[in-house]
């Protein structure tokens, strides 16, 4: 699922996002989780595959949406957690 996120972010018209960031993404937008009820009604797992797609998206297409040197420094101090995430992705694909 980290891979599909990466590989839409790199080539969103061609490789469509995994049903996880979508499902994440309008839970985010909507304000709203996927299932009636609170946390605990959601099905099995799925509200960590939403939360493991969306920060995998947002970490990795924040640093690359940042310009330049200065623009991608600043971003990395303000997001350490995230960038961590980027690097750790980064890791994935070259290991």
């Amino acid at each position: 699922m980290i891979r599909a996120v990466v590989d839409h972010i790199n080539e969103p018209e061609k490789k469509p996002p995994p049903p996880e960031l979508t499902l994440a993404l309008q839970c985010d937008q909507w304000g709203s989780l996927p299932e009636p009820g609170g946390v605990r009604d959601q099905r099995i797992g799925e509200l960590s595959r939403m939360t493991t797609a969306l920060n995998v998206y947002r970490a990795v297409k924040g640093f690359r949406d940042a310009q330049g040197k200065k623009g991608k420094k600043a971003w990395r101090d303000a997001n350490p957690q995230a960038y961590q995430i980027y690097l750790d992705v980064v890791d994935l694909k070259d290991g």
